[in-house]
């Protein structure tokens, strides 16, 4: 997303944009991206910056850290962007900055949800689903 540090007004700004996940080249070993990332700045003059409020939504595909199960999950995320007019040329290229807060909220444990109970580690059972099924050894 790309805007003319001189067309914004006073009173703001509002663009709406999808890029390709692809494009952005954000997946690792455990997130897929897939769909469109879409992207709301809303662009405003506060004093001698240019505050750029912006909310990304994301579709994923997840492998759970716990029971390697695939998930989708929609994520949205806001982030406020500050910069000094001062500082800028003539235009103000988000697309960089948007991608690295999303790649800075990456969680470092990715799970399908909170309690997951992940595989057993005897007979590798999904202990969300089932019980285990490892033989008791009696004394």
């Amino acid at each position: 997303m790309k805007v003319a540090v001189n067309k914004i007004p006073q009173e703001g700004l509002l663009l709406e944009e999808d890029v390709s996940a692809q494009s952005w080249d954000m997946d690792s070993f455990d997130i897929k991206f897939v769909d469109n990332i879409h992207v709301v700045c809303e662009f405003s003059k506060v004093g001698k910056n240019i505050l750029v409020k912006t909310e990304v939504t994301t579709h994923r595909i997840i492998t759970c850290s716990r029971c390697l199960q695939e998930v989708g999950q929609k994520v949205v995320q806001k982030f406020d962007f500050y910069y000094p007019v001062s500082h800028l040329g003539d235009y103000l290229e988000m697309d960089e900055a948007i991608r690295e807060q999303i790649l800075l909220e990456f969680p470092m444990k990715v799970l399908c949800r909170p309690d997951c109970k992940g595989l057993c580690p005897g007979c590798g059972v999904n202990l969300n689903y089932s019980q285990c099924q490892c033989v008791k050894k009696s004394d």
